[in-house]
């Protein structure tokens, strides 16, 4: 870009003006505030007040909520499954029946499984900004498939206004303690949610916690980013504002809905009081008018003189209609999801838009499944599982403390997207197959998140019972394509 210049009276030289139109300090970016915070001291003095506001806003704004659940429902749909790859046959047969059922357990409370504990840290990670996940070992004689459970703690838990330096020179932000290396060693909670009533006893009691036993659940946008802000921030004052409106404009229209119009007269008497408006009878002293039962389709008979003027109804203006689409666009934009998934509108898109559409915004949710949820919160959870389970000897596990990357080798698989076309995708698939571009596994696995392997086990097991069942009824064998 080429550098304005601009003359300087008092020295007769030639001075650089701002080389970026973004960095002028003239009128047009006066009230431009643009702090110049760190990546924490920018969020933690703020974080409170964000979180509860966004919470109040899943709570009462339809659009809010509406877009929150649809993100969440599309980054974890079902789950995201597990699939162990251990090269020892023995580890993984026993390991993947066990986890199944340790999946029905692992919550201390039972109301969720693994995969409805998965939606829950989605949601308050959008949410809140931020939860975090405990470890919370048992007793072998508990009865637990694998003796630990997972707890899902909102982000009061740790508290983010907690800063100190421990004797041992490690240094504790927001709630988080580092040792002299950068590295995160424990975290600092609570034994119970500090807002709720009954919590009390505990307040001000805090407990440290090694941050291997924990899961901090959050989306770091700036290098060094300590805690996480909600994924409603940009949207927020906007969609409180926009509700705002709306109910006002509902509520004009709830109180104009009882008066359907006025009549008007360029002067009266006293005499005009004492007849009805409407029927023109006179009235007895001392009565008020009365109400007449009007049939539709009714017309009035005014006398000399008088002007009847009807209200419009529902007449909210020229461009009312694309002013609110402009508002939800902006929302939806903010809160980053397809403007269609969030208001259910899809009365201008055709098949060709939503697939470009569609195609777009899951790329965003592919890269937050890998990069946040995945690696993050499964990796953790099914790497305590194993350990877990080999410790206690549940699972056949040789030389494990040797090479224990061979025991914790996982592919975790989220729910496979649905077809756009199923036609023409499965078609493109068959042919992508055919033509060695992928494997028939990794289509399998893409199109409904399903293991080959069992896929295959299930087409065997129907084909045999098929047969088994026509030999019974004396059928000849079905012929084969």
């Amino acid at each position: 870009m080429k550098p304005r210049l601009k003359f300087n009276g008092a020295t007769g030289l030639r001075v650089n003006a701002s080389s970026y139109d973004a960095a002028t300090q003239g009128r047009r970016a006066s009230g431009w505030i643009a702090p110049s915070s760190g990546p924490n001291s920018s969020l933690t003095g703020n974080l409170a007040t964000l979180r509860n506001r966004s919470r109040a806003g899943y709570r009462n704004n339809p659009l809010i909520s509406m877009g929150t659940n649809r993100g969440v429902s599309n980054e974890i749909g079902t789950g995201v499954v597990p699939r162990f790859l251990s090269s020892d046959t023995a580890f993984t047969k026993s390991m993947s029946p066990l986890f199944d059922r340790w999946a029905m357990e692992c919550d201390p409370e039972l109301n969720l499984d693994y995969y409805g504990l998965g939606t829950q840290m989605c949601r308050a990670r959008r949410v809140s900004g931020e939860c975090f996940v405990r470890l919370r070992r048992r007793r072998v004689s508990s009865g637990l498939s694998i003796p630990i459970q997972i707890q899902v703690l909102e982000a009061e838990f740790v508290p983010e206004t907690l800063y100190e330096v421990r004797p041992n020179g490690n240094r504790v932000k927001a709630g988080i303690e580092y040792n002299r290396l950068g590295q995160r060693v424990a975290y600092w909670m609570y034994p119970e949610h500090p807002n709720e009533r009954d919590s009390g006893a505990y307040y001000g009691r805090l407990l440290r916690i090694a941050a291997s036993d924990v899961i901090h659940h959050f989306q770091p946008t700036r290098p060094g980013q300590s805690r996480g802000e909600p994924d409603t921030v940009q949207a927020l004052l906007k969609a409180h504002t926009f509700d705002s409106y709306d109910d006002a404009e509902l509520l004009r229209k709830q109180t104009k809905a009882p008066y359907t119009g006025s009549l008007t007269r360029d002067s009266w008497t006293e005499d005009d009081y004492n007849y009805d408006p409407l029927s023109g009878q006179e009235l007895p002293k001392g009565t008020e008018v009365p109400e007449l039962n009007v049939q539709a389709g009714s017309i009035l008979t005014l006398l000399p003189g008088e002007k009847i003027d009807l209200f419009k109804g529902d007449d909210t203006g020229q461009g009312y209609a694309d002013f609110m689409k402009e508002q939800k666009l902006l929302i939806a934009a903010g809160i980053g999801i397809p403007f269609e998934l969030m208001t259910g509108d899809w009365s201008k898109i055709n098949d060709r838009i939503y697939r470009a559409m569609i195609n777009e915004y899951r790329r965003e949710v592919e890269a937050l499944q890998d990069q946040i949820t995945i690696h993050q919160c499964n990796r953790k959870i099914v790497d305590w599982s194993i350990h877990s389970a080999v410790l206690n000897g549940l699972v056949p596990a040789v030389n494990y403390h040797a090479d224990k990357s061979v025991y914790h080798k996982v592919e975790h698989r989220p729910q496979g997207w649905k077809h756009i076309h199923p036609l023409q995708d499965i078609q493109a698939a068959v042919k992508a197959i055919d033509n060695d571009l992928k494997s028939r596994d990794r289509v399998i696995a893409e199109n409904g998140g399903w293991d080959a392997e069992e896929v295959d086990r299930q087409n065997v097991e129907a084909e045999k019972r098929i047969k088994t069942l026509r030999e019974k009824a004396e059928l000849t064998p079905k012929a084969e394509n």
